[in-house]
């Protein structure tokens, strides 16, 4: 789940550090107020431009980035607090951003790493207050309000990301569920369902681009004799195997599906036909040329190609009766 969330929490860093920078520009230009450059507010801004250009870079690692950000925000944070407890000073400025800071915890670090960042930073601010007082007045107000403002937004953060991340979750072991259960449990190839699905995608693909498309369909020749003979053990390692060589002799020209028994189905995107019959007849030499499960074991093939305007059942039809031929003219040919 980090991965896929990854993208996401790199944008809201981007997005926070960005608008922090925003913000002190816009302070100098219209406030006027002096800005030390080795004070809190000076110093936050170094470390939010470091953030953005470390965020922006996709080379760098998410992970160990947000845990460096973290060790890094979590004392100066406390410093700056304190600084401003000893001034008498409310909690305006950079120390106001505090609450979005939280915020942004939950978000880059995930809710349990984040609650156990935000508590500690929590304890420590209301210790510091407690111990160096928050003056008196309009001050106090400020930091009481700050104080129970994280509070608030700490266990409101914790409750939404761990609901959010808890239904993520969800949904990601649900998907792949639906993935492995479209597989094929015996070859670890797509299943038919998942091959039908893929073909149409292709299919409105090519019809909408007018690109090619080709479809084999590749049947191991006589192998209810296989089964007869040495056992569906040995049958099911023969259809292992041959699983294997066609997905390695396909490469990245296409997808292989088993498609039920002794039967396979490729599918190639944007591949002619004439192309198609030279992938098909290099499969053809590669079952013929090497044993499977060690039986000297030989396939037949069917080609297609995408006519313009016919659908799933009028291309898989093509290719079964050129399947048909292939069997008919002494198996261990290919016919297209």
């Amino acid at each position: 789940m980090a991965s896929s969330l990854e993208p996401g929490r790199r944008r809201v860093l981007l997005c926070v550090s960005v608008g922090y920078l925003l913000y002190l520009l816009l302070r100098s230009l219209l406030v006027q107020m002096p800005l030390d450059p080795l004070g809190p507010t000076a110093i936050s801004g170094y470390l939010a431009g470091v953030a953005t250009l470390l965020a922006a870079v996709p080379g760098i690692r998410f992970r160990p980035l947000s845990y460096l950000l973290t060790a890094i925000f979590v004392p100066f944070g406390v410093w700056e607090t304190v600084v401003m407890l000893q001034r008498g000073l409310q909690p305006t400025g950079a120390i106001g951003w505090t609450p979005l800071v939280f915020v942004l915890y939950f978000v880059v670090l995930g809710w349990r790493l984040a609650l156990g960042v935000s508590l500690v930073s929590l304890v420590t601010m209301l210790g510091a207050l407690i111990a160096l007082g928050g003056g008196r007045g309009a001050a106090l107000d400020g930091w009481l309000s700050m104080d129970m403002m994280l509070v608030v937004v700490t266990v409101t953060s914790a409750l939404i990301t761990r609901f959010v991340e808890g239904r993520l979750e969800h949904g990601q072991l649900a998907s792949v569920q639906l993935e492995q259960a479209r597989m094929d449990g015996l070859t670890g190839l797509m299943g038919r369902a998942a091959a039908e699905t893929y073909l149409k995608e292709v299919l409105d693909a090519a019809m909408r681009d007018r690109l090619p498309l080709a479809f084999l369909i590749c049947d191991i020749d006589n192998f209810k004799g296989v089964n007869d003979r040495y056992g569906h053990p040995v049958g099911d390692a023969v259809l292992k195997s041959a699983a294997r060589r066609l997905r390695r002799h396909t490469g990245t020209q296409g997808r292989v599906a088993r498609w039920g028994g002794e039967e396979f189905v490729v599918i190639l995107p944007s591949v002619s036909k004439s192309e198609a019959l030279v992938i098909a007849e290099r499969l053809r030499r590669a079952f013929a040329a090497q044993d499977l499960a060690g039986l000297s074991v030989t396939a037949s093939f069917g080609v297609a190609a995408y006519r313009s305007g016919e659908g799933f059942a009028e291309l898989f039809e093509r290719a079964d009766q050129r399947l048909y031929e292939a069997k008919q003219n002494g198996r261990n040919t290919v016919r297209g």
